[in-house]
């Protein structure tokens, strides 16, 4: 019989186990999030003698080609690497034009603004260009121990670059130093102002994506609902904005788990009923089943 320790994740379908063949269905997850196809088997790779000798006795090949995951990390899914860049640098112009708007920048703190902005799209497409050359043409068996351990490696160190590629948490951001830096002490105040705002929004987002499913989960009523999303906006998570929004599936919900996991359980089982309380415990082992898992993916950051 395998042995393992059984999990939630956000498939939202199954319970995956840690241990034994249970790495598979953690993969498949994370292809999905990435937007890629699933594991790719004989019709995708030269299938060698001892990708044979396991299909003879009865262990399915579970191959990932890294070309392709990285191709949607990075690229999302286009192959062009001169069009991601450019997003990428879009992106970051989009982020001084913003300041510009409610700072009201000077032509010299607008130009430093954007020299910083293309110094880190260049940092940090080299660091792509690391993971691109390191994993190049690599397939990965999930059947493997020592492929396992280098699917490990790959999705820590893509990760972490994807992460600094999409969104906030990038602490060598020299676009942020230079924004702190050259603003005076008013501008500096509103946009610290206008961040703090657009947080709020931002996790306002999330929580209210996420209570839609807890009210189709246990039934909430109009006052338990304001006074749940009351708790979870006293406590908002730091997220990575370009990570959550960017996934082609719906992770708010679960991040919103997450969050209810955090909270004071006293509190939240006096605002529901005994009927609802049980449903309300399988949300937050859900949340705190995904903890890991989304620190992980550097979807939220603490």
């Amino acid at each position: 019989m395998m042995q393992g320790t059984a999990s939630i994740k956000p498939s939202g379908l199954a319970v995956y186990w840690r241990g034994g063949a249970g790495i598979t269905r953690l993969v498949m997850l994370s292809l999905f999030l990435c937007g890629c196809p699933p594991l790719h088997g004989e019709d995708d790779t030269v299938v060698d003698a001892t990708t044979r000798q396991k299909v003879g006795q009865g262990m399915q090949p579970q191959q990932i080609a890294l070309d392709q995951q990285m191709n949607s990390m990075f690229f999302q899914g286009m192959g062009n690497p001169k069009l991601a860049r450019q997003k990428f640098i879009d992106r970051l112009l989009l982020q001084v034009s913003a300041v510009d708007d409610v700072c009201g920048l000077t032509d010299q703190q607008r130009l430093k603004c954007e020299t910083a902005a293309r110094l880190d799209v260049a940092r940090i497409m080299d660091d792509v260009d690391v993971v691109l050359r390191r994993y190049a043409g690599r397939t990965i068996d999930l059947n493997s121990p020592a492929d396992q351990a280098e699917w490990n490696r790959f999705h820590r160190d893509a990760t972490a670059v994807q992460a600094k590629q999409n969104g906030e948490g990038d602490a060598t951001s020299l676009l942020e130093r230079v924004i702190t830096g050259v603003l005076d002490d008013t501008q500096r105040s509103v946009w610290e102002r206008e961040s703090e705002l657009r947080r709020q929004y931002q996790w306002q987002s999330v929580v209210e994506t996420g209570l839609t499913q807890l009210d189709l989960a246990l039934g909430l009523t109009a006052e338990q609902h304001d006074a749940i999303m009351g708790m979870l906006m006293e406590q908002p998570l730091r997220m990575n904005g370009g990570m959550v929004w960017g996934q082609q599936s719906h992770i708010e919900p679960y991040i919103c788990k997450y969050a209810l996991s955090r909270l004071d359980r006293s509190r939240l089982d006096a605002l529901v009923s005994k009927r609802q309380r049980k449903m309300l415990g399988d949300c937050i082992r859900e949340g705190q089943a995904t903890a890991d898992w989304l620190k992980q993916r550097k979807l939220i950051l603490e």
